[in-house]
């Protein structure tokens, strides 16, 4: 199971399988997505319904919610405010993906006391291979199961754990990006493009490290912490906040003008990026960077800068209708490590801000042709305990960083994106070591190459060596119990790189 728009590595099915879609084709295949937009939506179908459900909550005072896994993000916001009593603490931005794609390949938000999707099942239904309705809701199970990208079967309905319904304190801010993410102790200013320097030359050592701390207690403490940086802006957009129980002054956010308009630009961006003689033109004029500041102007107006207390799902969903921009991405989830010296869980956010910098270095050094036309973000997040997570054994948490072009510079986007990934993976912790880097599961990364080789050579001899074990004894386990067999998955519900990643070399106890 992947999830339609989000999902650009191969985890669909091969040719010849019989892809199932939980979304109907209309919405599926065709441009524009109207999902965001505010209108009334048809009665939930069975794979839609949403409901409290009985059970124990992990934590006292959260809610198991029963969720069909054909409910979109967007179905899910409008429901949990207008239910006004429970909400997902954390999800991925876009309201047109199902929860179902959502959690299949261990999606996440952000905020460092926060983990994935897949970390809130606590329950599972699904078609096995033998057509038969089965459920997993033992923790040593879900592990596995939560996250197994659809291996398992079909899955109908997915239980998670809400927490109570809450109100973000909205304060999004645009800043010098020098500002927002200090350069990393070592670069070297000459380094720096003028247009960014300006701002942090002739600032006294303490207004520099005013902005080191700034930045510290925000992707340390904050309930969420996202920064995004445009191509060739000198500001950064940062959008951290916390959240509180009280509801007085709460607005929904965005207005429906703000959805509108959200709307229109991302529909009209995709339209302009398929226009061949406007990007025929822009090649032959040598304006690349001009047009890509241009977009990037358009985009930072864009986002609110505006304080605002607003329901907890809204604010996670900040941005509506973007699916309609297609576009090329590429993610990672780096570790997040201690600093030498420093009192116990003092997290160094050197190597954080080393892999921002090193994205907005490469993307000036590309400023004649631009393979970069869409954000540099970066997120802070937590840890996992679900087995295939990229996030997994990051006990002080995870920064997940990624860059975005626009789906029209394919031919430029490989050799960049590969350059930005080879930077990123030569990271170290402070003592030397290479971090434990691992890519989104969704995103791109199997066309790339680590050390000169396959990443999934990598990914299954170094990364995922004993988790590619764990997880397969898991689901052995899982189907012992019901009565399928680890044979009965590859032949109904594997594709090729499933079978390398897990069912090749991988030997699973009796």
């Amino acid at each position: 199971m992947s999830s339609t728009g989000h999902s650009w590595s191969p985890i669909f099915g091969k040719d010849g399988q019989i892809l199932i879609s939980m979304v109907g084709l209309d919405t599926v295949e065709k441009l524009p997505n109207i999902t965001a937009l505010p209108f009334p939506e048809s009665a939930p179908t069975e794979l839609e319904q949403i409901d409290i459900v009985a059970g124990e909550p992990r934590v006292p005072g959260n809610s198991l919610v029963r969720v069909g896994c054909a409910t979109t993000n967007e179905r899910l916001r409008r429901w949990c405010n207008e239910n006004n009593r429970v909400t997902l603490p954390l999800n991925v931005i876009m309201v047109e993906l199902t929860l179902g794609g959502s959690n299949a390949p261990i999606c996440h938000g952000a905020g460092r006391r926060n983990q994935t999707l897949s970390d809130l099942v606590r329950k599972i239904e699904y078609v096995d291979a033998n057509g038969e309705l089965r459920s997993v809701d033992k923790v040593e199970h879900l592990r596995a199961a939560s996250g197994c990208f659809g291996l398992m079967g079909v899955v109908t309905h997915i239980t998670l754990e809400f927490s109570p319904m809450t109100y973000a304190m909205l304060d999004p801010k645009k800043i010098p990006v020098i500002h927002a993410v200090p350069p990393p102790p070592g670069m070297r200013e000459e380094n720096i493009p003028p247009a960014l320097l300006k701002d942090w030359k002739g600032l006294t050592p303490a207004q520099k490290q005013g902005y080191q701390t700034d930045f510290e207690q925000r992707a340390t403490n904050d309930y969420y912490s996202e920064w995004f940086w445009f191509p060739y802006s000198d500001n950064a957009w940062v959008n951290t906040w916390n959240n509180t129980e009280d509801p007085k002054g709460s607005t929904p956010f965005p207005d429906k003008t703000g959805i509108f308009l959200s709307f229109v630009q991302s529909f009209t961006l995709n339209i302009l990026q398929n226009t061949p003689l406007l990007s025929e033109l822009i090649t032959v004029t040598g304006m690349a960077e001009a047009a890509v500041t241009l977009i990037s102007r358009a985009a930072m107006y864009a986002l609110p800068e505006k304080r605002v207390k607003t329901q907890l799902p809204d604010a996670l969903h900040f941005q509506r209708a973007i699916q309609n921009v297609r576009v090329r991405d590429i993610e990672v989830e780096i570790p997040l490590v201690a600093k030498a010296g420093a009192p116990a869980n003092t997290i160094d956010f050197t190597s954080v801000q080393q892999a921002w910098w090193d994205a907005i270095l490469l993307t000036y050094e590309n400023n004649k042709t631009c393979p970069m036309r869409m954000p540099l973000e970066m997120r802070i997040m937590g840890g996992s305990e679900v087995v295939m997570a990229p996030q997994r054994g990051n006990a002080l948490g995870t920064c997940s960083i990624e860059v975005l072009t626009l789906k029209s510079q394919a031919k430029l986007w490989t050799p960049f994106a590969q350059s930005v990934l080879d930077k990123w993976m030569a990271l170290e912790d402070p003592s030397g070591k290479k971090l434990k880097i691992r890519p989104h599961w969704a995103k791109e990364w199997y066309d790339f190459q680590v050390d000169g080789k396959p990443w999934l050579e990598r990914l299954m001899s170094v990364d995922y060596k004993d988790e590619r074990q764990e997880f397969m004894q898991i689901l052995a386990e899982i189907g012992k119990e019901a009565g399928w067999t680890l044979e009965d998955l590859r032949s109904r519900f594997s594709n090729d790189l499933f079978d390398k990643l897990f069912f090749d070399g991988v030997v699973v106890k009796n």
